[in-house]
């Protein structure tokens, strides 16, 4: 083996490692904006809300329980903010003539609700 079988074997090795960082950095660069992604829908709708982590969201808001965190969550963001559960948008509206306008006035422009078995 001589010398410049060496250092083709060298530059091979770089060569491989550099792809498998730039890929790696690559998959968590995805990685991050998959986990973040979603988070700016109630942003963009002008509803407030905490600060979410990436994939659980603002469920560690909510780990001394969920009701007495719904009073808090409107106190500290108004009566109508909004909150995420993993990747998934949750709005809260404590208004009653809000309420009765979603529930009544405006249902058909409402339609992407929950389905509870």
């Amino acid at each position: 083996m001589g010398l410049m079988d060496v250092f083709k074997l060298c530059s091979l090795e770089m060569n491989m490692t550099a792809v498998t960082i730039t890929f790696l950095v690559f998959f968590l660069v995805l990685l991050y904006w998959y986990s973040t992604s979603t988070y700016s829908r109630l942003e963009k709708m002008g509803i407030r809300h905490p600060p979410p982590l990436p994939f659980i969201g603002n469920l560690l808001y909510f780990r001394k329980g969920f009701w007495e965190n719904h009073n808090k969550l409107i106190n500290e963001y108004g009566p109508a903010c909004g909150y995420y559960i993993g990747r998934r948008m949750f709005v809260v509206i404590s208004e009653p003539d809000l309420i009765n306008r979603i529930l009544v006035e405006d249902f058909r422009n409402f339609t992407n609700r929950m389905f509870h078995l």
